[in-house]
């Protein structure tokens, strides 16, 4: 193996289609602003009353109803691929529109997937999803709470744990999700302390024990995995780094391509140490916004870069390659290249564009039947709404909003 010194040398110094990795590859950032359709009140809705009440055993069926998609039938898809081999007919699930966001057709015919799925298949070993996910987010309008795990948390937690469940149907050892949390790895860009992040890794890792499905859905720490790469990874960060401040258009991306990345990234940063007041909140991340630059799109500027460069760096060691030989590569990301684009919960891309860590979870009947959805919203758009009942847990944090006289 080459050490780092040799393997930074036949890295690319500059980023272009051909060579961009999958994490820069495509949307990297999810479009994080408060949606057009939100009417910001004229006074400060988190001084407003709101019904509450607390987290009850119900609401834990509910929430692990929510995580059953309603868009996959096993019965059907079963009949509709009795005629298909055990690897393709793994690959197919996984590549269901219930699951795969992605081109499906990019997806079923990459050698790499078919042949790593057949390889598991051989060997009679669970078949790996790689996946990274699950990041401390503190901007104010999103949660008003420091990150934790919530409902939205735990309906993608049993969503990935019901694929799991899916493929073991049919293929007895079933699945692996290795969710790699990015939480501790963009501590340095979001602006959030290592406490939190360490925090809330910690907390997914109880969370899958307390669900039950830690054998099929694992948590890592990316951070872990860079540090047996240290040196390299170190010098290559500030490779670009360096770049991607002095030439923001690196990737061949567009100008207004770049600029939707930074009002993301503005968007996401956390701005609690700021103690904004309710006015200050409507200028930096309202209507107006993006009309006003401020000091804050100069530090998401910064931030973009860095976000950037710990991807790219990250991307230069191979780790993933190299720690999990075997996996499927799974993104929450927009990608042109044969990746499986998971909806990290049944709504993620179709009714709902919010990764769970980005808001707050809101369980709202989905059809006649009375059969819930999770959909992720901005916790300011709710909090002190009338129109929602906050369920809290028994320390009086927020786990998900429901309409007023919801089924709690």
């Amino acid at each position: 193996m080459m050490n780092a010194v040799d393997l930074a040398a036949v890295l690319p110094t500059t980023l272009t289609a051909a060579n961009t990795p999958v994490g820069l590859s495509g949307e990297i950032i999810s479009h994080s602003h408060i949606g057009q359709e939100f009417a910001w009140p004229p006074e400060d809705p988190r001084q407003a009353r709101q019904t509450q009440r607390e987290y009850t055993a119900r609401d834990a069926e509910r929430v692990a109803a929510a995580s059953l998609s309603p868009h996959f039938d096993l019965a059907v898809f079963l009949e509709k691929t009795r005629q298909l081999d055990t690897p393709a007919r793994i690959l197919e699930l996984l590549n269901h529109n219930a699951f795969q966001f992605n081109s499906r057709k990019r997806f079923r015919e990459h050698p790499q997937w078919q042949a790593r799925v057949a390889a598991c298949c051989a060997q009679q070993q669970p078949v790996e999803i790689l996946i990274l996910a699950f990041c401390v987010i503190s901007n104010p309008t999103k949660r008003l709470q420091p990150t934790q795990v919530t409902a939205a948390e735990d309906v993608s937690l049993l969503h990935m744990w019901r694929i799991a469940q899916h493929i073991q149907s049919f293929y007895p050892p079933g699945a692996v999700f290795h969710v790699i949390s990015d939480s501790t790895f963009y501590a340095l860009p979001l602006g959030v302390t290592s406490v939190e992040a360490q925090h809330y890794l910690l907390s997914l890792r109880e969370r899958t024990q307390t669900l039950g499905i830690a054998g099929q859905v694992r948590i890592h720490d990316i951070s872990d995995n860079l540090a047996r790469r240290t040196a390299l990874f170190h010098q290559r960060f500030e490779h670009w780094r360096s770049q991607f401040l002095d030439q923001p258009l690196s990737g061949e991306i567009s100008h207004e391509e770049y600029l939707r990345w930074r009002a993301s990234m503005r968007n996401t940063l956390n701005t609690k140490r700021m103690n904004l007041e309710y006015r200050d909140m409507v200028r930096l991340f309202g209507p107006a916004a993006q009309h006003a630059p401020t000091m804050l799109d100069e530090y998401a500027g910064l931030a973009l870069a860095e976000y950037r460069a710990l991807k790219a760096a990250a991307a230069d060691t191979r780790w993933d390659e190299e720690d999990f030989p075997r996996a499927i590569r799974a993104t929450i990301h927009a990608k042109k290249i044969p990746v499986l684009g998971l909806r990290l919960y049944p709504e993620y891309k179709l009714g709902s564009r919010l990764l769970p860590y980005h808001g707050m979870a809101v369980l709202t009947p989905a059809d006649e039947a009375g059969r819930e959805r999770m959909e992720i919203r901005h916790e300011i758009t709710m909090i002190g709404n009338p129109a929602y009942t906050r369920v809290v847990d028994t320390q009086g944090l927020t786990q998900f909003y429901e309409p007023a006289g919801g089924q709690g």
